[in-house]
């Protein structure tokens, strides 16, 4: 991809509904470029920095803008990818993180609530 993405990526919402999962709700400003054909969702229990992430999930969709992930207990660490249909992938996008707890029915994201984590 020729030209560089900005990737939008924000936890959106997290709900616990049962006593040892929670799900995250991710969402992103759609990617405008004409050849995109998804986005990749890489996630793990460790920033990247500390190496790679242990999960990654394929959204084919290409005018998908959000994602819901069920997780244990434990900090979660999400950056996302958009890919081309020559199979090119972007950059990775800045990095956002949650932490799910047995007994956290809901969670603000780090930041100020109600605005999103810019990822670049």
């Amino acid at each position: 991809m020729a030209k560089k993405m900005l990737l939008v990526l924000a936890i959106l919402c997290f709900t616990s509904p049962a006593a040892y999962a929670g799900t995250v709700t991710l969402g992103w400003d759609a990617n405008s470029e004409t050849d995109l054909a998804g986005y990749k969702l890489h996630y793990g229990n460790s920033p990247r920095s500390q190496g790679a992430y242990a999960y990654t999930v394929t959204i084919a969709d290409k005018n998908a803008t959000r994602y819901d992930v069920t997780l244990g207990p434990g900090t979660y660490y999400f950056a996302l990818t958009a890919y081309n249909t020559g199979g090119n992938e972007s950059g990775y996008s800045n990095e956002v993180w949650t932490e799910v707890t047995d007994d956290t029915p809901s969670l603000e994201p780090p930041g100020k609530p109600g605005q999103p984590l810019l990822m670049q």
